[in-house]
């Protein structure tokens, strides 16, 4: 997104490349619009485990489709962070996709 993050402590690469990349990001209302849509959307009302990109649903990519690779995740960042230690699992009923 095209903010002001970090513009007043540049690497010189980035320096360089900001302006030739400054066209192509999105402004910050740009970037908030599809959070906005799904908050305030009665189509989108209860959108769960889906992937939107520019106010659309979207197909994402074929990794994330992956249970075992997701419960995998699920067990190493709970064991990370204390979970595991406290008995608590991955959540439960999550909707298919």
């Amino acid at each position: 997104m095209r903010t002001a993050f970090g513009a007043e402590d540049q690497a010189t690469f980035f320096t360089i490349l900001s302006p030739l990349i400054r066209p192509f990001l999105k402004t910050t209302a740009q970037g908030a619009a599809t959070s906005i849509y799904l908050a305030s959307s009665p189509q989108e009302n209860g959108a769960s485990g889906v992937y939107f990109s520019s106010s659309k649903a979207k197909k994402s990519s074929e990794s994330s489709y992956d249970s075992s690779a997701a419960r995998h995740l699920w067990e190493v960042s709970a064991d990370l962070v204390g979970l595991a230690a406290a008995g608590l699992g991955p959540p439960s009923g999550a909707p298919e996709r």
